[in-house]
């Protein structure tokens, strides 16, 4: 059986990666945009909120397990000037909360219209009202102060950090934010033809707010390749073992989405089947995420298998491509799925 292949995908190009007994299949195809570079297992893409679970969520872990970040302590605890908080009740939301979006914090702001300087931008989100506590609403802004916290407490930017912590350990190489500081434009895949930014994005954060923030924010940012991304999710199915987060990663998995009509969440991770407009497709079980330029993570820590799918759906624009990229994305997982024990890996 040949890997999955198709000419059927919104934007000018994806990666695909499937997990099974240990082993990968992975596809590019396309190109990084239109008339460029030809996409390789090495394509940079722009991870848009994949940088939540691949950044945020295991420093945060890292934390957790050195005891110096705790699940229930309130957001007032780490940042003790109640000055900052123009809603009170923003102060009371918990470390737990931020992560599984049941803050009450709104889902965005226009943050990249105020400034673009990042200690303003973190100072305004502090400022946010909440909309409703313990209601789930997928924010980026709770996963902005995240990071925010995890320098305030680590005393170390974000960019660093992950480095030190993660990236470095996993060997994934090529992973970074800013990526125009190692590499060429051209070894990136494109996104929006952006604009208020006259350009392309091509190396570039697609996210407006994480641009404003210097392109280095909790929420996203990050750019990898389905090269790295295979290790990273090697890990999970292994349970974060070579980063001895094995304890914690438990905790994740046992933890229950609930009923309500509105995607569950666990620490950091959707919980499938309810995600239907993700197009998880048949994938019942998995753990995953999705970021808004074309990109997602699932994974089944039981079966130990997991799918990766990369793709630039806002390229060159993100009009009217939220249906094909969902159907895209379910295609890709429904044949993996089927296929699961008839691909030569």
């Amino acid at each position: 059986m040949k890997p999955f292949k198709t000419n059927d995908y919104p934007g000018s190009c994806y990666s695909a990666a499937f997990r099974s007994q240990g082993r990968w299949v992975t596809y590019s195809h396309g190109s990084h945009r239109n008339g460029g570079n030809p996409t390789t297992n090495s394509s940079l893409f722009d991870l848009a909120s994949l940088t939540k679970v691949v950044c945020t969520l295991p420093l945060c872990l890292i934390l957790i397990k050195e005891k110096q970040l705790d699940l229930e302590k309130k957001l007032k605890f780490y940042v003790s000037s109640a000055g900052w908080f123009q809603d009170p009740s923003l102060g009371d939301v918990t470390i737990s909360d931020l992560l599984s979006h049941t803050s009450g914090l709104p889902a965005w702001k226009p943050l990249f219209s105020i400034s673009k300087d990042p200690e303003v931008l973190r100072a305004n989100v502090l400022q946010t009202s909440l909309v409703k506590n313990g209601v789930r609403c997928y924010s980026d802004l709770g996963m902005i102060l995240l990071g925010h916290l995890i320098e305030r407490i680590s005393g170390t930017t974000l960019d660093v950090l992950l480095d030190e912590w993660v990236l470095n350990p996993l060997g994934m190489n090529h992973t970074c934010f800013n990526p125009l500081d190692r590499y060429e434009s051209d070894d990136c895949v494109a996104t929006e033809d952006c604009g208020w930014r006259k350009k392309i994005m091509q190396g570039t954060v697609h996210d407006e707010n994480a641009y404003a923030m210097g392109g280095i924010s909790g929420h996203a940012g990050l750019f990898s390749t389905i090269e790295d991304l295979t290790k990273y999710m090697d890990a999970w199915c292994d349970y974060l073992g070579e980063l001895s987060l094995e304890e914690e990663v438990h905790r994740i998995i046992e933890i229950k989405g609930d009923n309500q009509n509105l995607p569950n969440f666990t620490l950091g991770w959707r919980i499938a089947p309810s995600l239907e407009f993700s197009g998880v497709g048949n994938y019942e079980g998995a753990f995953g995420h999705t970021g808004y330029t074309g990109t997602s993570l699932w994974f089944d820590p039981i079966k130990k298998t997991s799918i990766i799918v990369l793709n630039n759906r806002v390229h060159p624009t993100r009009l009217e491509t939220d249906g094909s990229i969902r159907n895209f994305r379910e295609t890709v997982h429904n044949y993996f799925l089927e296929k699961r024990n008839k691909i030569i890996l």
